[in-house]
């Protein structure tokens, strides 16, 4: 090859596989995301997709202030999802460009799942092959940002498991932060690397990464922990591996505090207590399946488990003086997969201890998969190149002339000429076999293409008359927004979909979300449920008309003199009811205190709705007289 032709490929072989790779990544989420023009101007009908929509209209209403104080407690919430979709709805409208909500919460999810994410995975994986050769690097960049997007682990899977959004978020960026981690750790071990400025410079990335995404959501650190802890246990001194433990130990106890706040009144010294409604959604051989197969079905999991079979007998045999990042990387593919065993077909004292980080089940710890095999995988397709490289001549030289001496035949010299080729068929054929599960991978892919219904039928109206937002329930909160607007505080239970009257189109809702906490500012919500639940007039009105939601009272306009309404919108919605303290909203369904209210004057019907047929009985808004 001439050498300005080579020094051309050398200089942008990477750069293109980068950049088609990228490319790849986004066409494969492009592909999966729904067609469906309901998902670009209906929201999420899923447990936790109004609070996310709260959070974004909280910050619409209050500003950049309000993102320390989401919750409808003012209690904190991990904000970075949503102030960039904040700051895309400011930006479309500086201008001139309506962007809705839903179009904006869609948008983010998709340049983060769809470039984010596979750019992330390919500078994590980079590590482990950037002592190959320019040809193969080029190729294994080309695969990485395919495969880390094939499986529907992540990103699909949190997109309808609550949604998760920040949590996505924040998987999507922890390649990133783990790719600085072992950069710091391989500057300060390294004696050829290692240098002041070298570590510094480091160690400054790590600090500001480690803010983007602890403001993504905190409890990421945990699956840090996993993905990176052994690689600081093998790579580093004893003090750095000391300091770690302390760290760790030291978060534990924040963390144990963290919780014991929070949930007051548990007993968290009894781990056999913990998670008391856990139940096991996979058996353990199902468990151990998707583990291997990077929960990838059919044929392609096949390949899958067979491709990390060889990347784990290649890491440990074949690593060479990178022996530490093969041990390290097969450990954290071991650890990762008993935390999700534990998480979906175990129970017990142990299993709980081990998963609590990840909210006991499986859905957070699923997501930890692809971040640990994905590496695993290239890591042993470079450890197998340099095998070849280093051992294949001479072991095919053996071969050949046994073979030649066995049939009594001279070694020729063209035999041996062929050797390099074969050589290089053998690495063709290793970073093929990668290839080949890109391919298998995205084709058929019959899980994947389940989160796409799945995503699909959470964005259409519901059918079951009484689930969270069927088209007759948005005709009513279509009603209660043009009799009411956005400042009159309405009180109902948020399991009926009442919820969804902050989601479209803003209203004050005392509940805009299924779980606001007690705790900080949150006395209010019990206070009127029992309130409510009291029948007497004097002390529901003295607790009801001085109200003023979190979403208003740090505005300049509080509500705390706006009228105040009681929506009566039907039972819970059956998707709703695995709230495990969904009872404190029965107060608002006892149609004997509703009727004693209104006889006494203490509501009055302002307007009527008309029910479903199965509810047996007509929906209304009420106003309480406040003076």
């Amino acid at each position: 090859m001439h050498p300005r032709i080579l020094a051309a490929f050398r200089a942008w072989a990477m750069p293109t596989a980068c950049f088609c790779g990228t490319l790849v990544a986004l066409l494969i989420v492009l592909a999966w995301f729904p067609k469906d023009s309901a998902v670009w101007t209906q929201p999420i009908h899923a447990i936790d997709a109004p609070s996310h929509y709260y959070f974004v209209r909280k910050l619409l209403n209050d500003g950049l202030s309000a993102a320390i104080r989401l919750n409808p407690n003012d209690g904190f919430y991990p904000p970075l999802f949503h102030l960039i979709v904040y700051g895309l709805m400011r930006l479309s409208e500086s201008l001139g460009i309506r962007m809705g909500l839903f179009a904006a919460v869609n948008l983010v999810w998709i340049v983060t799942s769809g470039l984010v994410f596979p750019v992330g995975m390919l500078l994590w994986c980079s590590c482990f092959f950037k002592d190959l050769r320019i040809r193969y690097k080029a190729m294994l960049a080309l695969l990485i940002p395919g495969l880390s997007v094939s499986s529907a682990a992540h990103p699909y899977w949190l997109f309808n498991a609550g949604p998760l959004f920040s949590y996505g978020l924040a998987m999507s960026l922890l390649p990133f932060l783990l790719y600085a981690g072992w950069q710091l750790i391989d500057a300060a071990t390294t004696v050829s690397d290692r240098s002041l400025h070298n570590i510094a410079c480091w160690l400054v990335v790590n600090l500001v990464l480690w803010l983007v995404v602890l403001l993504a959501h905190p409890r990421i650190a945990f699956t840090y922990l996993v993905l990176m802890g052994f690689f600081i246990l093998f790579k580093s001194s004893w003090q750095s591996v000391l300091s770690m433990l302390c760290a760790v130990g030291f978060a534990g106890i924040a963390f144990y505090w963290y919780v014991s706040h929070r949930d007051h009144g548990k007993n968290f010294s009894q781990p056999a207590t913990w998670f008391h409604t856990f139940r096991p959604t996979r058996s353990v051989g199902e468990s151990l399946r998707i583990v291997v197969t990077n929960y990838l079905p059919g044929v392609s999991g096949w390949v899958m488990s067979l491709c990390v079979g060889l990347a784990v007998i290649a890491a440990l045999l074949w690593s060479g003086d990178r022996l530490k990042d093969g041990l390290a990387l097969v450990c954290s593919y071991v650890l990762t997969g008993v935390i999700f065993v534990c998480s979906a077909a175990l129970s017990g004292p142990l299993a709980n201890v081990i998963t609590a980080a990840w909210y006991r089940g499986e859905t957070r710890p699923l997501t930890m998969i692809p971040l640990a095999t994905i590496p695993l995988l290239v890591f042993g397709c470079r450890c197998l190149l340099l095998s070849i490289d280093a051992h294949g001549p001479r072991l095919i030289a053996q071969a050949v002339n046994a073979h030649n001496h066995r049939i009594g035949i001279e070694p020729s010299s063209d035999e041996l000429y062929k050797i390099p080729g074969f050589i290089e068929l053998l690495r063709t054929v290793t970073c093929a076999m990668l290839a080949l599960l890109l391919v298998m991978a995205n084709i058929g892919n019959g899980t994947r293409a389940l989160q796409a219904d799945i995503a699909r039928g959470n964005t259409n109206w519901q059918t079951a008359w009484n689930e969270q937002l069927t088209r007759d329930k948005y005709v009513v909160l279509t009603r209660v927004h043009e009799a009411v607007g956005t400042r009159g505080v309405i009180i109902a239970d948020p399991l009926n979909g009442s919820m969804y009257g902050m989601t479209l189109y803003g209203l004050n809702m005392l509940y805009p979300v299924y779980n606001p906490m007690d705790t900080k500012n949150g006395k209010v919500f019990a206070d009127v449920e029992k309130a409510f639940a009291s029948g007497d007039d004097k002390q529901l009105l003295e607790t009801v008309c001085p109200v003023d939601p979190s979403y208003t009272s740090h505005s300049h306009q509080p509500a705390r003199s706006d009228p105040k309404y009681f929506l009566d919108m039907g039972p819970q919605a059956p998707s709703l009811q695995m709230f495990t303290y969904r009872a404190q909203y029965n107060p608002f369904h006892n149609k004997r205190l509703i009727d004693d209210y209104v006889q006494s004057g203490a509501m009055h019907k302002v307007q009527k709705y008309v029910a479903p047929p199965e509810a047996h009985e007509d929906w209304a808004l009420y106003r309480f007289s406040c003076h």
